[in-house]
């Protein structure tokens, strides 16, 4: 029966994905020159089927002069979304690089039964994850292409948010404990953050 090969198909992709570790780290850092946010995306897999989500326009400055971009898109599809419940407090030391308008979230895998029934996370992730994140990137593209170069000139703490990125960033003890410090902090130091040129 074709409809029980499909069933099989599902149970097999499903175990594919909640079997190790996957990280999605998506960054575009603009110039420092500017106080343009920087667009980060981070989408971590954990065994068990955990799943970690931030998508955000991380603010260099304070006030944030680009926060209001995304108002609109934020109540549209994060606000209130059960597919996305709020992922917790950040630590002090990033909640200058967090945006009002961040999706932060916990996937978990749950059942039916659960008071808390969040949805199956692998197809929030295949579904619901992929059409906020293309919209958030269009919106980002879209403030790009509409920029007045002169008013996005100025200083930021773009230095600060790659010092904290390469130091403290919250995926850095699982890379150590998978792949050793040094391989852990050339990724992090040459790669991911690079210190400003």
């Amino acid at each position: 029966d074709d409809d029980d090969d499909d069933d099989d198909d599902n149970s097999n992709n499903k175990k594919i994905h909640t079997a190790g570790i996957q990280v999605l780290n998506f960054v575009v850092i603009p110039s420092s020159k500017t106080n343009l946010p920087v667009l980060g995306i981070d989408l971590v897999s954990l065994p068990g089927g955990r799943n970690l989500l931030l998508l955000d326009a991380q603010p260099m400055v304070q006030p944030n002069p680009y926060e209001d971009h995304w108002n609109e898109w934020y109540s549209q599809s994060v606000l209130d979304n059960k597919v996305f419940p709020w992922g917790g407090d950040f630590p002090e030391p990033v909640q200058k690089y967090v945006s009002k308008n961040a999706l932060w979230t916990r996937l978990k895998p749950t059942s039916k039964d659960d008071d808390d029934y969040s949805f199956d996370p692998i197809s929030v992730i295949q579904n619901n994850v992929w059409k906020v994140f293309t919209t958030h990137l269009d919106l980002y593209i879209d403030l790009l292409q509409s920029l007045d170069v002169q008013e996005a000139q100025g200083s930021n703490d773009q230095a600060g948010y790659l010092e904290y990125r390469r130091s403290t960033d919250p995926a850095k003890p699982m890379l150590n404990s998978l792949y050793g410090q040094e391989w852990t902090d050339q990724l992090l130091d040459q790669v991911l953050f690079p210190p400003n040129s």
